[in-house]
């Protein structure tokens, strides 16, 4: 396929799921090749079936999570990589995952690298890994969306390895959440359900907003079931957890899950399931998401056209996939490219 022998070692095993060590090998790896704008070997990464994320959820936190390194580091060395994480995340927002990828990757082979091979107590360490999941989560959250799932399956691996080694079950559930994206690009109904129940289990005792977000989830994943019931159920459940989250504390990678976004996803869920008019009273609350939030904006009108389509109003099905049109016009975003195709022939949602 073109690879070098070191190339097509790495591609396997980011597959594997093992210690530490393999992950930040492997993840500084990902890291080089991916800050190569248009990198073939990218680019040909398979997307392959692997029960390599259901290790996470049963193995227990490392005992030992204190590097030794020669570089010590610092709490300003892991606020830098949390300050680049939320400007990449909220340039992806924006513009699309195909934008500035590249750049973030080479970002964290230059910074975050030196930072898992230093020197750092367990407290720090836990800052640190924690904080290097959140970015590579969103590195695989932009993959998906330029849909190299296959990269995006094995920054997503990575991940779950770092919250593993620090005991975080939030966002061990947001990489359930996103193996269950992923299984949807491959359409195994089951597989989806079953990483978004996953998502659920990892999910138990964490902070209500991050069971907001799983249930959420698992609706939509009911909804790519085909059952309405349990979609519906599950979108209560969003809400009332939701509700509950306003007055605690939250984690700080999932500052974007407002009120607006939940009630999209929800409205994306019942539109999905056939529930027309309960999905277009969740259209409309999520009509308040910022407008700075363009991509989301794009889905949400998408979201908007199929619930016009389901009750057979074909002007504002025409005149929502218009604006969602134009809305895309700047963002570079394969995903979005496709599923505008997709909803402009009339075809009902399925991307999850």
């Amino acid at each position: 396929m073109g690879w070098t022998s070191e190339d097509t070692d790495v591609v396997e095993q980011a597959l594997q799921y093992s210690d530490l060590t393999h992950a930040v090998r492997i993840l500084r790896r990902l890291w080089q090749m991916d800050a190569v704008p248009g990198s073939a070997a990218v680019r040909k990464m398979p997307f392959a079936s692997t029960p390599s994320a259901v290790e996470a959820l049963v193995m227990l936190p490392d005992p030992e999570i204190t590097g030794r390194g020669q570089r010590r580091v610092t709490t300003a060395d892991i606020e830098l990589l949390d300050a680049h994480t939320d400007l990449y995340g909220r340039a992806d927002a924006r513009h699309g995952g195909g934008q500035f990828r590249s750049v973030f990757a080479g970002f964290l082979a230059a910074h975050a690298v030196p930072l898992l091979e230093g020197g750092f107590s367990t407290g720090r360490g836990r800052l640190l890994y924690g904080s290097v999941a959140d970015a590579v989560l969103a590195l695989a959250s932009m993959a998906y969306d330029d849909q190299l799932p296959g990269l995006a399956q094995r920054y997503d691996l990575q991940a779950m390895r770092l919250a593993q080694a620090i005991g975080d079950r939030g966002r061990l559930a947001r990489g359930c959440i996103h193996q269950a994206r992923l299984a949807a690009v491959r359409g195994d109904g089951r597989e989806v359900l079953t990483h978004a129940r996953s998502a659920v289990v990892a999910a138990t005792g964490a902070p209500a907003l991050v069971r907001a977000y799983v249930a959420v989830t698992e609706a939509r994943a009911w909804a790519y079931n085909g059952d309405g019931a349990q979609c519906r159920a599950a979108v209560e459940r969003a809400r009332a957890a939701f509700d509950r989250a306003g007055g605690g504390s939250s984690p700080r990678w999932l500052a974007w899950l407002d009120r607006p976004e939940l009630e999209g996803q929800a409205a994306w869920a019942l539109a999905m399931a056939g529930l027309a008019e309960e999905g277009g009273r969740a259209w409309k609350v999520a009509m308040g998401l910022p407008a700075e939030r363009t991509r989301d904006s794009v889905e949400l009108l998408i979201t908007g056209a199929e619930l016009a389509r389901l009750r057979g109003e074909r002007a504002e099905w025409e005149e929502l996939l218009a604006k969602a049109k134009r809305t895309a016009q700047h963002l570079k975003s394969r995903r979005l490219a496709r599923r505008l195709a997709d909803a402009a022939k009339g075809v009902p949602l399925h991307a999850f």
